[in-house]
């Protein structure tokens, strides 16, 4: 994979500050442990898969907020709860919208956040009710997270169209179980983000520089060039 973040979005500051031997994207080191954890009783299991996906969240919107500089964030569908509270516990003003595609749980309202949700039309319907929403801004980089995991024959749907939207560049993050070669598949025009797809749990660790139990989930960020005056910044 190559690193396209361009030389002002720099190295995952945000997310390196967070664990203390850091291994940012782009630069190989020795194998670093994340203290694995012994069997887990089942009770258990969901709540950890939760607090795990929450984190991962954590990091993609920490070094979008801070390295990318990154103010409009949409939520499309994401499994677990806390995306706009993180994001504006960094960034109070930042644009935080709720996608809820259509037969999905409903979101429950967020202090400063929009709620839009699908009408049966699919993703192309909702994202061209997410263009004519006036929620963001196009022409200035969006981030979209659209974490929600997907299967091997189903993939997320309105990823061209998305990447076709976002004039001013963006991010697109993916979660999925599914074999690696359909998870990059799935990015689509999006160009992906060092290390590529990684186990969840770690990213943006590469897998192979890790020593630890992974989710089997694999995660990872993709990056739209914009062409819009939010282009500057990756210059």
């Amino acid at each position: 994979m190559t690193d396209v973040r361009g030389p002002e979005a720099g190295p995952l500051a945000a997310v390196s500050r967070q664990r203390p031997p850091a291994q940012v994207p782009g630069r190989r080191s020795r194998v670093v442990s994340l203290d694995p954890r012994g069997a887990e009783p089942p009770a258990s299991r969901q709540g950890e898969a939760t607090r795990l996906h929450q984190a991962f969240l954590g990091r993609v919107i920490d070094y979008l907020r801070v390295d990318a500089g990154v103010r409009q964030f949409v939520d499309w569908g994401c499994p677990v709860p806390g995306t706009a509270e993180r994001v504006h516990a960094g960034d109070p003003g930042a644009t935080v919208v709720h996608l809820v595609p259509h037969g999905a749980a409903g979101m429950l309202p967020t202090a400063g956040a929009a709620v839009l949700s699908g009408d049966g039309s699919g993703p192309d319907g909702l994202l061209r009710r997410l263009g004519a929403s006036g929620l963001v801004d196009f022409d200035e980089p969006v981030a979209v997270l659209m974490t929600r995991p997907f299967t091997a024959d189903d993939p997320p749907g309105g990823v061209a169209g998305l990447h076709a939207l976002m004039r001013g560049g963006g991010y697109l993050a993916l979660a999925s179980p599914a074999p690696r070669a359909v998870v990059e598949r799935a990015f689509g025009p999006f160009r992906p983000v060092e290390p590529g797809v990684a186990d969840l749990r770690w990213w943006p660790y590469p897998d192979e520089d890790v020593s630890d139990r992974g989710t089997g989930t694999l995660a990872g960020l993709g990056r739209a060039p914009g062409s819009g005056r939010g282009d500057r910044r990756w210059r």
